[in-house]
């Protein structure tokens, strides 16, 4: 049961097979919330009850009404399954015309923001993965929507999460101690990040079920096969859910990553993510030996450069 103002971000996993799976983040707060599909995946979802559903639902109309907007589904899976099967071809129209159409929707979901700033389902918009944002907005985009929002608006843990983490950005920018941590391995045995002191440590978030970490995993890879000699290891936080460790280990031995594991198989309620403020995935953080946040979020080339700087 939520009190009024305790709305919070709420997951619902439909089925058990990663092929039909399907996940719904809706708001809850105070109040009956009604969910009706049309099928058994609930690929389309008319939620209703309480002030934050009927909201919700109107912004998802109020998305769907965009024609440019009435494929996205399709589109979305289209780039999906391109990356899936890594053809090049395929992931450069589909990523150009998913590039597009989230373009398209997250300039409506600003518009919608600024017609309803007493809206406590701007916070939701602002946070959850799979609205337009994606959680990929920057710190001044936060705050600039926050400011626009009413003292209602905000009176609700998603809202208050972000003003903390914003509140407290010092804590993981780089030239700050990285926040200790402990978390079980893939054995169960607890594993701290203040146990590789003396070394380089890429701090790394990654999921078996998300496209692009599996696909930026063959960098890593090869970094830690090039420096792991040269006091350099990686350090890895799964974002992998309840029930789902087989996926887990499945993706790490598929895709080599011959390195130290651990999650609380919690999803994105995983402790290490919230302490490190992770919205969105891949994301990193290069430690120094001393526990020092070097860099963040350092990929593909980037991450390649920053270590032969260190290290050659």
């Amino acid at each position: 049961m939520f009190d009024e103002g305790g709305g919070n971000e709420l997951i619902l996993l439909i089925g058990d097979k990663i092929a039909a799976m399907k996940l719904l983040f809706i708001y809850v707060d105070k109040g009956l919330i009604t969910i009706n599909s049309k099928d058994s995946l609930f690929t389309h979802v008319t939620l209703g009850g309480n002030k934050g559903a009927q909201e919700l639902n109107q912004f998802h109309q109020f998305l769907a009404s965009a024609p440019e907007l009435a494929n996205y589904e399709s589109i979305k899976n289209n780039a999906r399954q391109a990356m899936i099967k890594k053809d090049s071809a395929a992931i450069q129209v589909t990523s150009g015309q998913l590039k597009r159409a989230d373009s398209i929707r997250k300039i409506m979901a600003l518009q919608w923001i600024d017609k309803h700033p007493n809206s406590a389902v701007c916070a939701f918009i602002m946070h959850s993965p799979l609205e337009p944002f994606g959680g990929r907005l920057t710190d001044e985009e936060k705050k600039a929507i926050l400011d626009k929002m009413t003292p209602y608006a905000r009176n609700n843990k998603i809202a208050a999460d972000m003003l903390f983490a914003l509140n407290n950005k010092k804590m993981l920018e780089v030239g700050q101690a990285a926040p200790d941590f402990t978390q079980s391995d893939t054995l169960g045995k607890p594993v701290s990040l203040k146990s590789f002191r003396g070394k380089y440590v890429l701090l790394d978030f990654w999921a078996s079920w998300c496209a692009p970490c599996r696909l930026e995993n063959p960098n890593v890879v090869k970094a830690y096969n090039q420096y792991k000699d040269k006091n350099f290891t990686v350090l890895s936080v799964s974002l992998d859910q309840p029930g789902k460790k087989e996926l887990w280990l499945k993706a790490i031995h598929d895709d080599h990553l011959t390195w130290t594991h651990v999650s609380d198989l919690k999803f994105w309620g995983n402790a290490v993510v919230k302490l490190y403020n992770i919205n969105a995935v891949p994301a990193n953080f290069l430690i120094g030996p001393d526990g020092t946040i070097l860099a963040k979020n350092i990929k593909g080339d980037d991450l390649d450069k920053a270590l032969a700087k260190i290290f050659n």
